[in-house]
């Protein structure tokens, strides 16, 4: 039988059941405020369609005189109409015929409330949270618990613990050694070095980057029409390393969005800003740019909403919100925010369009780009006065230099030498971008110019082209050759020729000639040049001799050129120099612009914006993490503990206002907000609390004696399914198939032939599926590339998002279907037999089941999955023995290679062993 509402209620605001409900204070917004939400508002709220009818959602209609009688009489509670109607038996509110009716408990609780005064108070959300010092999660836990005369569930075996918390951290079981480590370490912290060890690793981040991924809806493809590839993965390779660096969640979102604003921004700000780039976006001929102008700056608001505020803002798109305090004006003043980025509203169907950004193309890549870095500051950080001068004098004799006779050829065929003369045509926009195209993969096209210097001097060219380009100076090979070239040219004329490769996205011919002199000349000085610069000023071999420096600054140069040159394509956020003009749209048209411009603005209901910020994206990042901001805290450790315990503590984590839930533990909650800000945005130090606290560590056996299915007390541990991710990489990791390595473009396992193209526009660059050879086959689930409008068919299988719009809360479902994809995806076969292959490496068909347990589950298996496995394993041998081909069939399932050194029957026996434990509880369960 359920409790009663109010005793959950008071259950909740932690006050004693020995307190009678006479004495206790009503809470309106976390107590009334729901019931009038749900129950009355529908004829009396904002959809009230006569200005003559009573209104519940305002205080002052509430209580108006309206003909000697008022709805809410806080002068006499008694005489309160409100009291006498939901009474009323003959003519009750609401009327016997609406579908949603008062029970009695919300009848007694309204007329607490207006016996009590019948005060109104503003939502618990948009308040700030406070705290009660010197509390522990588990004060918040137990004192519900006692209230309801019952205790934490006991621990949970520590093999159990070992198992649940690695996976809740790193998405993975824990290794075996640091299994065996934790479980003989006799330390009584050791469970808190063993939760530390797992959040050293990189896997925390990989696992915990895909929550924050669905809520900015990242994808590897535009999302609309062709659904082409874009450039933006480097994006989804910061949000690992940001999780794994514990970069503060306060500059984690400031440079999300507005990394661009910082002064003196790096690349790592700048590929932050991939956030405000995230939007589906589209290049169809019948768009219309003022449209999706409008659409791209909509989903950004929206998005933002979503996954910072907790906040349904899409309401306020057409009209101010009905429920909560967001005014339609409000709406497109944040848009405002968004609406002055430099990129155009129509991508052109195109890998990189708008601002970019080159950047190291995966984690091996950053880590020599980040020592190239310090090797550079340090390096420049030698040079004297002296020298400066030098280098200043000789940068004035660097600008005579000229380019003419730009030339682009047709199409030819990759291996040519070179197209013919009356292939040849003028080149316009160079250097710099044209407006032609690189052809596709199995193409080239020439480019031909002269360069014409006074002086000795060098240039770098920057070009764009596949791999297998080459570059010719005067009739010579430039051996080794990279995108990034620099030409150390004599006085005179120098013809140059360069074969530029065609690329699968099809980029426009960009060929552009860097003096890095030329700042300087202009006169700047040495130390606000860029470090870029200076390095290849100081290393230039034409440069005023400069004695070791010059040779150890060329060395530096010459590594970070042939760096650069393997960089990738980023999207990044940049501003209009004069901002754009912004306006409501009366009911979200874009075509019907109303009112005067507005400037960039936030929701006042939420807190105020803090002074001196600047009204732009930086001053809207310093509003969302100041300390007065009643939500974005909350709404981060709300989703923190989704992740951890499986359930929220607001449980429609995308909507804190008032048409969500209300949070299981508002204290609780509370708590976390202020501790999570005051420890300085410390994500890994809420995680510490979240799997240190009793509520993590208990058993999660159910509970006979408690009616709470949900577990919303949090009287036992969490138990819920694995998402999709966790489910492949637990298969790969287990059959030591997964491949470790950190980062790059997203990868394209086996999948079904056909869905692409079912799917797509046959003149996108996604419609054919080509599967990934070798390694990449095997790389974490995180980097499987996310084609929006068709994710791999095993992510939606279990219910991952499509990454069109915002999504924090994954839901869990249980189908036969999911059954059928475990037993007969092609890598979850692959994955069986090469578990099978580790197995039969150890002796004995009881201790192989030991080990498959031991790998999956932390723990030997009981007598019943003993029994089960080793009658499957029975049967399985008997099958093989009478049907080998149907062993040889199954083998042949993936790439990775047989062992041919095992007995086929005997290895297709245990492969089935080992599918069947993979798809059951025992593996795909959080328990």
């Amino acid at each position: 039988m359920l409790i009663p509402r109010r005793i959950i209620l008071l259950l909740s605001l932690g006050l004693p059941l020995t307190c009678t409900a006479a004495d206790r204070p009503v809470d309106f917004a976390r107590e009334i405020l729901p019931i009038l939400s749900d129950k009355c508002y529908a004829c009396h709220g904002p959809d009230t369609k006569k200005e003559t009818e009573l209104r519940l959602d305002s205080p002052a209609a509430a209580t108006a005189d309206r003909g000697g009688y008022r709805a809410v009489d806080t002068a006499e509670p008694e005489q309160s109409e409100l009291l006498k109607r939901i009474f009323d038996r003959e003519d009750p509110m609401p009327p016997a015929e609406a579908e949603r009716q008062l029970s009695s408990a919300e009848k007694e609780l309204l007329k607490r409330w207006i016996m009590q005064g019948g005060k109104y108070s503003k939502h618990w959300a948009f308040v700030p949270p406070a705290r009660v010092k010197n509390r522990t999660i588990d004060f918040f836990i137990e004192r519900q618990l006692k209230g309801r005369e019952i205790d934490f569930a006991p621990s949970a075996d520590s093999k159990i613990l070992a198992r649940r918390a690695a996976l809740v951290l790193t998405g993975l079981p824990p290794e075996p050694d640091l299994l065996v480590k934790f479980l003989t370490d006799s330390r009584a912290d050791a469970y808190a070095r063993y939760v530390n060890e797992l959040m050293s690793s990189v896997r925390f981040g990989e696992h915990h980057s895909r929550y924050w991924l669905d809520a900015v809806r990242y994808g590897d493809t535009h999302g609309l029409h062709l659904d082409n590839r874009r450039g933006i993965y480097p994006y989804r390779d910061w949000v690992v390393r940001a999780f794994n660096e514990n970069l503060p969640f306060d500059k984690f979102i400031e440079w999300q969005v507005a990394g661009d604003l910082l002064p003196d921004p790096g690349i790592e700000q700048l590929v932050a800003t991939g956030f405000v780039r995230m939007n589906p976006s589209t290049g169809e001929g019948g768009a219309i740019e003022a449209e999706f102008q409008a659409k791209n700056n909509m989903d950004r608001v929206e998005t933002l909403g979503t996954a910072l505020l907790g906040a349904s803002l899409v309401c306020s798109r057409c009209h101010t919100h009905k429920y909560d305090p967001y005014t339609q004006t409000e709406y497109y003043r944040m848009m405002a925010f968004f609406n002055s980025t430099a990129e155009p509203a129509l991508d052109k169907n195109a890998y990189r369009y708008g601002p970019t950004i080159l950047v190291p193309k995966d984690a091996s890549a950053w880590e020599a780009w980040k020592r190239i870095e310090q090797n550079r500051s340090a390096l420049l950080g030698k040079v004297s006065p002296a020298q400066k001068t030098m280098l200043k004098a000789h940068a004035k004799l660097t600008t005579n230099w000229k380019s003419s006779g730009w030339r682009l050829s047709g199409n030819v065929s990759r291996d040519s030498q070179g197209p013919a003369a009356k292939s040849y045509k003028d080149a316009k926009g160079l250097p710099g971008r044209t407006g032609e195209k690189l052809p596709k993969s199995k193409q080239s096209r020439w480019l031909t110019f002269t360069i014409t210097t006074p002086v000795y001097q060098t240039l770098w060219l920057s070009f764009d082209s596949g791999p297998e380009h080459r570059v010719e100076m005067d009739g010579q090979l430039l051996v080794d050759a990279d995108s990034i070239v620099p030409l150390e040219l004599s006085p005179g004329d120098h013809h140059l020729r360069i074969k530029m490769m065609g690329t699968p996205d099809r980029f426009t011919v960009r060929a552009e000639l860097l003096n890095p002199w030329a700042v300087m000349a202009k006169g700047t000085l040495w130390d606000e040049c860029s470090e870029s610069d200076r390095l290849r000023m100081l290393g230039d071999r034409k440069g005023p001799p400069l004695s070791d420096l010059g040779a150890e600054a060329a060395r530096v140069s010459a590594t970070a050129t042939r760096t650069e040159a393997d960089f990738t394509t980023s999207l990044i956020a940049k501003d209009l120099d004069k901002p754009r003009e912004t306006k409501l749209l009366s009911r979200g048209e874009y075509h019907l612009p109303t009112g005067d411009p507005l400037v960039p603005g936030i929701i006042a209901a939420m807190s105020g914006f803090p002074e001196g910020a600047p009204a732009n994206r930086l001053g809207l990042a310093k509003w969302l993490t100041s300390k007065e901001h009643p939500l974005v805290a909350r709404v981060i450790a709300n989703r923190m503990w989704q992740s951890v315990f499986g359930h929220a503590l607001v449980r429609t984590p995308e909507e804190f206002g008032r048409q969500g839930d209300h949070p299981t533990h508002p204290e609780l909650l509370d708590w976390l907000a202020v501790e999570f800000r005051e420890s300085g945005w410390d994500q890994k130090h809420m995680m510490r609390l979240m799997l240190t606290s009793r509520a993590f560590r208990q058993s999660s056996a159910w509970r006979k004696e408690i009616d709470d299915s949900e577990n919303r007390l949090f009287a036992r541990g969490p138990r819920y399914r694995l998402d999709a991710e966790v489910l492949r990489d637990m298969g790969l990791w287990a059959s030591g198939l997964l491949d470790p390595h950190v980062g790059g473009e997203g990868v394209k396992p086996y999948q079904p032939s056909g869905m692409w193209k079912a799917l797509t526009h046959p003149a996108s660059n996604t419609v054919n599926y080509e599967p990934d050879k070798g390694e990449k086959v095997y790389r974490r689930s995180l980097y499987v590339y996310w084609k929006r409008t068709s994710p791999h068919p095993m992510m939606t299988l279990f219910d991952a998002p499509s990454r069109e719009t915002s999504c924090v809360r994954r839901s869990r479902s249980n189908t036969p279907v999911q059954s059928l994809g475990l037993f007969n995806e092609v890598q979850r076969l692959e994955m069986a037999r090469k578990l099978g292959e580790r197995l039969l490496k150890t002796d004995g068909d009881q201790a192989r089941l030991n080990a498959l347990f031991t790998l999956l589950a932390c723990r030997a298996p009981n007598e019943i999955e003993r029994s089960s496995c080793l009658n499957l394993l029975r049967n399985m041998r008997e099958h093989y023995a009478a049907k080998p081909d149907d062993a040889e069939a199954l083998l042949t399932a993936g790439d990775a290679v047989v062992d041919k050194n095992r007995s086929p029957k005997e290895l297709a026996a245990w492969s089935q062993v080992a599918a069947m434990v993979l798809a059951s509880d025992v593996a795909i369960l959080l328990y």
